[in-house]
């Protein structure tokens, strides 16, 4: 379980929106929190730092790594549940 954050300037609602699409889109995320005050953006789940960059930059905003860390995850631990995470649907087959 990777768990990174980022430093993206967001304009609106429609930037938020752009970027929340792209990161929702990648295989492996388990969690979006975005929060437009402080221009950050945490990502959590099974994912690789660069492909998280990378659907950033796809959407036309730069992306800064601010912090990263893996963990292993058995139980939620207060570092988790601390995430105000939306749920992303699986369809799955």
């Amino acid at each position: 379980m990777e768990v990174v954050e980022l430093k993206v300037r967001l304009h609106c609602k429609a930037c938020e929106k752009a970027v929340r699409k792209s990161l929702c889109k990648i295989k492996g995320v388990t969690c979006v929190e975005i929060d437009v005050v402080l221009n950050k953006i945490t990502v959590l789940g099974y994912i690789d730092r660069k492909a998280v960059v990378k659907a950033v930059h796809k959407t036309g905003r730069r992306a800064e790594v601010v912090w990263t860390s893996s963990c292993r995850w058995e139980k939620p631990r207060s570092r988790a549940t601390a995430f105000g995470c939306i749920n992303i649907p699986r369809w799955g087959f």
